[in-house]
This record gives C-alpha cells, structure tokens and sequence, in this order.
C-alpha cells in the first residue's frame, strides 16, 4: 500500500480536476511535521549532552573516572558515522515516515534506559554499561533526526521557504543543547539528583514519539511543492560516488563538518575548560551554553531569510566563519582569566550569532553543489565527516590537558561535592589547539570554496521552458480545451 495516498482523500479541500503535472502546492501539515522533527532534535540533543554541564558530579554518582562521562557524548559522535549511512540510505530510498517514527523510538527506548540505570536497587557494577547503552540506543536515532531537515524541506516546502524550514529543523539540535546546559546544573544541583535529571529530560522523548507515531502520515505531499521535489534523485551509490569525486563538495565537507566539530567539541568540553578558574556549572549552562546557542537561533533565523531572498549562500557561510572564528579566539585568549564573566559570555554568543547559522545554511549549501544528489546524502556525509572530527578532537584535547595540584585549586569551582580522587585539569593547551584548527579551517573556506547553485539553476531552467511553453499556446476559445497553466497553492489538510 502506498503511505502516500492517505494525503488523497475525498473532499480534502481542494479539487484535483484540471491540474497539470506542472501545478504545485504547499500543504499546511507541513508545519506539524516540521515540529515534529524540531521536538525530536531537541529531545536528542538534551540526551546526548546530559552530562557534560555535571561532568563531575556524575562521574561521582556513576563512581567513575570524568573520562568516561566525556565517552558518553563521544559515543554519539562514533556511531553517528555507521548509522549516518544507514540513515541516509533510508530517508533517500525508503523514505522519511519510516525514518522518523524508527529514531523517534529509538530515541525514547535510550532515554529509558538511562533513567533505569539510575534507580535505586541497582547494581552498582551496572550502573555505567547501562548508561551506555541507553546512550548508544539514543545515538542511532541522531543521523536520522540530523539528515532529515533537507528532505523534508526539499519536498514539503516551497523554494522561498526551503532554507528556513531547514534552518528551524536544523537549529533544533543546538536548541536541545542549550535546554541541557541550562537543566542539567538545575535539576543536579548534588550528584543524587541525577535521577531527577534523567526522568524530567526523558518528557520530550516521550512527546516527540507520540507526534511522530501518531502524526507522520506520508513521506512526501500528493503534489509537489517544486520542480526540483519532483526529479527523481540519483540512486544511493550513484550518489554517493558523485560526491566523492566532487571536489567542491569535499572541501565543503571538511570546513562545514570541522564547524560542526567544533561546536560539540565546545559544548562537552566547556564546563571543564572554564570551572577550574571560578565558573560554576549554572554560569557556564545558564549563562554561557544559552547566550551561545541563544544568539545562534537568532543568527540562524537572520540567516535563513537571508539566503531565501538572496540565495547568497556562499557569502553568509563565509561571513558566518570569519566572524564566529574571531571571536572563538578572543574567548580563547581570555578562558583562564578570573572575573571575566561578561567577556566569555559575550564572545561566546557573537561565536554563536555567526558560527551556528554555518551549519543549517552549509546544509542547502551541500544540497545545491551536488543536486541531484539526494539530499540526505548530501547533508549527511558533512554531518558524519563533523562527528568523525569531533572524536578525534575529544579525544586529544581531553588527552592533553594538565592536571591541576591541589594547592592551586583555589578559584576551582569543578564541583560543590568532594572531589575524591577526580582530577582537575588545566585545558588551556587543548583550547588553544582547538582555535588554530578552527583559523585554519576557515582561512581555507574563504579563500577556496567556490561552486556554482545546481538545484536552483535546474529550477531557473524548469521555469523558462514552462514560460515558453505557455507563451506559445494557443488563445483560450469558448468549447476549446487547452491545458492548464502552471499554478500554485496551498493546500488545507
């Protein structure tokens, strides 16, 4: 049975007689779908970096070493390369219903599971591989949520819609973080309330399961909303062959995949990296992640207009770089300052305000160097290419931070418990790496990126030879039967 055809049911509101395969709609159910997908981002993003705000006091709860608790972000970023092609093999050929309500279960069945691992009655020697496994379940639905903003703009959107709808669906992930850096410090003010913690930021994943299950109808709308929605996209290894030998896209892959790398590289990092010099868990989440990830829904929404308009997707990603770089720098120069709240909190958000809207806006960026490649594909390999950055990132930096002795802990603010034998470290070597990766990715984006924009040209082209064609039909005459004109609307359901 095709899924699609429960759109087409009688008296839906609008009457198919006399459209063409050249008319297009828009239906209002794509904003419920596009919610959908935005919950489902939040909600895994919440789960993916629960910890890092507490990092010490779980590792405290767990009875574990602060390693560890960084490896329950990293899991994400290490099966988030085998499960993105799954994933994007999924949403390009089976479809985005399917792929939506599975990572909405996968996502819920992993938010479970963490909250069982920490009930009372236990194992303790179970405790940390539940966790775990909670977190990997969790991570396999990620690619999917992450993979699917480009799909469904692309088919339920309009062009001058396409890059917003991309960029809320998209901007959801970092909107999720920013909701764990503020509920993470709130809800664990001591290590036994994790359990708390877990219960209250499994609400969204139960949410989120019942709007997919309940309401993701169809994959695609009964008539698209473009001429490009409606052109087969290449077959998964075709395409994926093509981006390989596409070296534009591959250089796009990198730069835009290491900005992704270095927002979660800062995200899991940043309470370790500030707390040593007298910045608390609630400063760093509820004033550093949300005027980050703040400034960055707003930048992202600037963006997106921006390109819809223009279609200047080259010149906002590369203002986007240079900006949100520079002040990634200044951040870094001053980290290991005391008092300097409002500095940190300030470049953070300008970091934020430029260097969050790179990914959604580098997203269509991939889409029209590669069209018509699918567009899962061609979002999906950035992403992976981000998380297979972010691993090796994590893991260095993590690797060479220095521990700091006791007697010089005095601005520490890493935890209000006792600390134990859990070590305090120095990561100003690591943030200082971080920052010359970062220049030199974006010294390398501005200066070569280049590309010409397939999808829309394919678009301008559609719409010419349709000007064309109506141009040269014949005069409508009373009892002659002429097709109709190319037309859009939208669509009440």
């Amino acid at each position: 049975m095709n899924m699609n055809n429960l759109d087409q049911s009688p008296g839906s509101g609008e009457s198919q007689i006399g459209l063409t395969e050249r008319s297009f709609k828009v239906y209002k159910r794509r904003w419920f779908l596009l919610a959908t997908l935005c919950v489902l981002n939040i909600s895994n993003a919440m789960i993916w970096l629960t910890f890092g705000p507490v990092a010490y006091k779980a590792s405290e709860f767990y009875n574990t070493n602060l390693d560890t608790i960084n490896w329950l972000s990293v899991v994400f970023m290490i099966t988030g390369i085998p499960c993105g092609i799954c994933a994007t093999w999924l949403i390009d050929t089976i479809g985005l219903r399917f792929s939506i309500i599975l990572s909405a279960w996968l996502n819920c069945i992993g938010c479970v599971i963490r909250v069982i691992s920490a009930i009372d009655g236990i194992l303790p020697s179970a405790m940390i591989p539940l966790v775990f496994v909670g977190q990997i379940i969790a991570a396999f639905a990620q690619p999917f949520m992450l993979f699917a903003p480009t799909k469904l703009a692309a088919l339920w959107f309009k062009e001058d819609q396409r890059a917003v709808a991309n960029m809320l669906a998209t901007i959801a992930n970092p909107l999720g973080i920013m909701l764990a850096g503020i509920t993470s410090p709130v809800l664990a003010k001591t290590k036994d309330d994790i359990l708390y913690m877990l219960c209250i930021q499994c609400i969204p994943a139960g949410v989120a399961t019942l709007m997919a299950t309940f309401g993701w109808w169809s994959s695609a709308p009964p008539t698209p909303p473009s001429s490009s929605a409606q052109t087969e996209s290449e077959p998964f290894r075709q395409g994926m062959k093509a981006l390989f030998k596409n070296v534009r896209y591959l250089l796009l892959a990198w730069t835009v995949g290491a900005g992704i790398a270095l927002f979660s590289v800062l995200t899991t990092l940043l309470s370790q990296i500030l707390c040593p010099w007298g910045y608390t868990d609630s400063y760093v989440g509820l004033v550093c992640v949300s005027t980050m990830i703040g400034a960055g829904f707003v930048g992202s929404g600037i963006a997106g207009v921006i390109v819809d308009k223009t279609k200047r997707f080259i010149e906002v990603t590369k203002v986007g770089f240079t900006i949100g770089v520079s002040a990634l720098v200044v951040f870094g120069i001053f980290h290991n300052h005391v008092n300097e709240s409002a500095l940190i909190a300030s470049m953070l958000g300008v970091f934020g305000f430029f260097g969050i809207p790179v990914y959604p806006v580098g997203n269509e960026l991939a889409v029209e160097t590669t069209y018509p490649v699918g567009e899962a594909t061609s979002s999906g390999v950035v992403f992976m290419s981000g998380q297979l950055q972010g691993i090796v990132l994590v893991l260095v930096l993590q690797s060479i931070g220095t521990t700091i002795p006791v007697n010089e802990r005095n601005n520490s603010k890493c935890t209000s418990d006792n600390l134990g034998d859990i070590p305090v470290l120095d990561m100003s070597v690591p943030v200082y790496v971080m920052l010359g990766y970062a220049g030199l990715v974006a010294i390398v984006y501005v200066i070569f990126f280049r590309t010409p924009y397939k999808r829309l040209n394919a678009e301008t082209g559609d719409e010419k030879q349709e000007t064309y064609r109506q141009d040269h039909e014949p005069e409508y005459l009373p009892g002659v039967s002429t097709e109709t004109k190319t037309g859009f609307s939208e669509h009440s359901d």
